[in-house]
């Protein structure tokens, strides 16, 4: 089990849950006693940097157009392409073209599953796994308990409020549908495949889109508001400050133009060298 682990060329959380559907497989063999033992019971999960702190993960947020190409693409192409069959190999879809007909979620699912992960700021797990009564009759989504058992929560405009009620009148509690298995890495999974086929659809990208660039997306959209602190933008996502600044700020340009533009502004009455007495007093001081 551990060479055959060895010879995947992926990376380390991808390892990690490939190796929780190696043990579920061989779990399923043992109940059947087709096996005395599970052969990946003692082979650990491998630890890296990216599984240790996160640093190999992508750091760069969406941008506004990003999001935008990527709600076209979910309304107009997801799921709508025509089915061909090729003849030469049986049961399998023309190349390039949808098999659609197995789809039980449109692009409008997806659409919504976007907007929930952008506007509240959770992981992928949370958000497949995401349970109506988190939103809060104010718009107020419920995101954790602290420690010191306070509730931390962020606000989602109206329009988004509509969509999570009316997702739970139509699918149920769960908005993003029920799973037979609670394994978290089976249900993102699912996910993971459908936003993978979108982001194909969308064409060519300047950097590799992945789920958790929604939630660098969340934080981008509050940094670059001048008057939230780094308190603020660490209190919603869970981190420390020291994270925020080292993994989000330092990649918000926009927010960086915000403070220069501030600073210009605040200086800009500021007395210097050669006005006047100041001259004066600098000479002085220098003696």
């Amino acid at each position: 089990m551990r060479a055959f682990r060895d010879t995947w060329k992926v990376s380390v959380p991808t390892a990690n849950r490939d190796m929780s559907v190696v043990r579920a497989f061989f779990d399923f063999c043992q109940s059947n006693e087709w096996l005395d033992r599970n052969p990946s019971k003692l082979v650990k999960n491998p630890k890296g940097k990216a599984s240790a702190d996160g640093s190999g993960e992508q750091k760069l947020p969406f941008t506004d157009d990003e999001l935008r190409r990527m709600y076209d693409v979910a309304e107009t192409k997801y799921g709508k392409m025509e089915i061909k069959w090729d003849r030469s190999v049986h049961a399998k879809p023309a190349a390039g073209l949808v098999n659609s007909y197995r789809y039980s979620w449109t692009g409008k699912d997806l659409a919504d599953f976007i907007a929930v992960s952008v506007y509240s700021g959770l992981r992928i797990s949370d958000v497949a796994t995401f349970e109506a009564s988190r939103l809060r009759p104010s718009g107020e989504i419920w995101i954790r308990t602290t420690k010191g058992g306070t509730d931390v929560c962020t606000w989602v405009p109206d329009w988004l409020q509509a969509i999570i009620r009316r997702r739970s009148l139509e699918v149920g509690p769960l908005i993003f549908g029920e799973h037979l298995t609670k394994d978290l890495n089976v249900i993102t999974d699912i996910w993971r495949r459908k936003l993978k086929r979108l982001w194909r659809l969308c064409g060519k990208w300047e950097d590799k889109p992945t789920p958790h660039r929604f939630r660098h997306t969340f934080a981008r959209i509050l940094l670059e508001r001048p008057e939230v602190s780094v308190r603020n933008v660490a209190d919603l996502l869970g981190n420390t400050e020291a994270i925020v600044l080292k993994h989000y700020a330092a990649w918000t340009p926009s927010r960086q133009a915000l403070l220069t533009a501030t600073l210009k502004a605040a200086f800009a009455e500021t007395p210097r060298p050669g006005e006047g007495n100041v001259v004066v007093m600098l000479t002085k001081q220098a003696k």
